[in-house]
């Protein structure tokens, strides 16, 4: 069996990590009947005149956000309609977390290994992160699928054929370069805001454990990937608790009248996709952002227009976020101050990343609002028009980490909440060189502390 060391000393208690005991494995969910880690499509059609010239406006980074209602807007017969964010965001002020000027350092702030699972002297995960909490950034960031590891120890799992794969097969692929934007993101934070984040590795490559899904598709009832799962969540629920412990939680109210107590954090699951259904020879150039909503439906605004209107329970992820004062699901999800938007309005900020001007573009997001209408218009997806047969192109709306980890009861999906998001990085960014991935690094911290100042400060 595998054991867990501790390896730093770290303010608060230790990790509570615990070595599986050979009798009483993890619970197996019979992968079957789970539901999908990834779901699939939707998208908006992409209208350049609302990119950035539409983009956020920045405010002074010191003053609290602010939100103004938008009046009901009006068109005149030869008017282009109005996007759903764009009737119900516009007037949104949105602030970015300046940068600390280049002459102030950091000292003695570094990222410290805080706790590793181990097999046979093998770090299999990995948790890093502040050594002194009062230096800590309120983010986790996790790393399921960049991992590069392949013990003999630990069987192959397969593609298609096993009792643990659902019908369209088990994903062995890795996320090439995901881990590595996970620790670049992390040292930003740090160099830009002189905070630490969590980052969660699994080291582990994909055709060994998938820790983004249900146990038995993940490990395929091995009990050293079984141990290892159970310690990337484990290392993941930690950290989120020493967040809770130093920022600590805010009451809101649901429109129901129910009472929702959330951590004043977020937590970012880092991945990566090949989209050639949308362009065969480069893949997509687009991140999709991920927070548990279908895309045909939920993200559909000739569905659900603003997205508030989806439900009055806790849909998706940001259950919490969407009920705070002052903000909207629409607009955090799409809107000038979502995730999507505050990434590509820093990224054109700085004249983009490659020589693809679409690069890094974002759906959902302000200038992108539904990705079902992307993945179902022929300028972006070569699949509706050359796939056999042709069909709409695929869109990743979050996963099992982000389900479960929005929830303080990992394990039963329950308890306080924890916002969430996943994101699903293109090609065009993970294989554009050390330059790129440095520069969506750098890009990335700004828009994640913009996001983490505006909804909590």
């Amino acid at each position: 069996k595998g054991n867990c060391v501790a390896v730093a000393t770290v303010a608060p208690t230790a990790p509570p990590i615990t070595t599986a005991n050979p009798t009483a494995s993890p619970t197996k969910v019979n992968p079957m009947t789970a539901s999908p880690t990834k779901a699939s499509t939707d998208a908006p059609t992409h209208n350049p005149s609302k990119a950035p010239s539409t983009s956020p406006t920045t405010a002074n980074p010191t003053s609290s956000p602010t939100s103004n209602p938008t009046p009901e807007p009006t068109l005149s017969p030869n008017s282009v309609p109005l996007t759903c964010p764009e009737q119900h965001c516009t007037n949104n002020v949105v602030n970015t977390a300046a940068i600390l000027d280049s002459s102030t350092t950091c000292p003695n702030l570094s990222v410290t290994t805080l706790a590793t699972f181990a097999h046979n002297g093998d770090v299999l995960i990995e948790l890093t992160g502040p050594s002194n909490m009062a230096d800590a950034a309120d983010l986790v960031i996790t790393a399921p699928h960049g991992g590069d590891f392949k013990p003999a120890y630990i069987p192959d799992r397969t593609i298609s054929g096993s009792t643990y794969c659902p019908s369209s097969g088990c994903k062995t692929s890795k996320d090439s370069y995901t881990l590595q934007i996970s620790e670049l993101l992390q040292s930003k934070f740090i160099a830009n805001y002189c905070k630490v984040p969590f980052v969660v590795i699994n080291h582990l490559h994909r055709s060994k454990l998938d820790a983004n899904r249900e146990i038995g598709e993940a490990a395929h009832g091995n009990d050293i990937a079984e141990d290892a799962w159970l310690q990337f969540h484990n290392l993941t629920n930690y950290a989120q608790t020493q967040l809770e412990a130093q920022f600590g939680t805010v009451d809101v109210t649901s429109s129901g009248g129910s009472s929702i107590t959330g951590i004043k954090s977020l937590l970012f699951d880092m991945h990566g996709y090949a989209g050639y259904d949308w362009v065969p020879t480069d893949g997509a150039p687009f991140i999709q952002w991920g927070y548990r909503l279908n895309d045909e439906t939920s993200l559909n605004p000739d569905e659900y227009c603003p997205l508030d209107t989806r439900s009055s329970g806790t849909i998706g992820t940001l259950t919490h976020a969407r009920w705070m004062d002052d903000q909207s699901y629409e607009c955090l999800v799409r809107g000038p101050g979502s995730l999507g938007s505050r990434v590509a309005s820093e990224m054109d900020a700085r004249g983009g990343l490659t020589a693809n001007a679409l690069c890094g573009y974002g759906t959902p997001s302000y200038e992108y609002e539904s990705p079902w209408a992307l993945a179902n218009d022929p300028i972006h997806c070569d699949k509706i028009t050359n796939g056999s047969p042709p069909s709409e192109c695929h869109y990743y709306s979050g996963g099992f980490d982000v389900e479960v980890h929005e929830r303080m009861d990992w394990e039963n999906i329950a308890g306080d909440h924890f916002n969430a998001v996943q994101a699903e990085l293109p090609r065009c960014i993970r294989f554009g060189g050390l330059a790129v991935r440095e520069k969506f690094a750098d890009v990335l911290s700004v828009a994640v502390m913009s996001f983490l100042r505006d909804l909590y400060t």
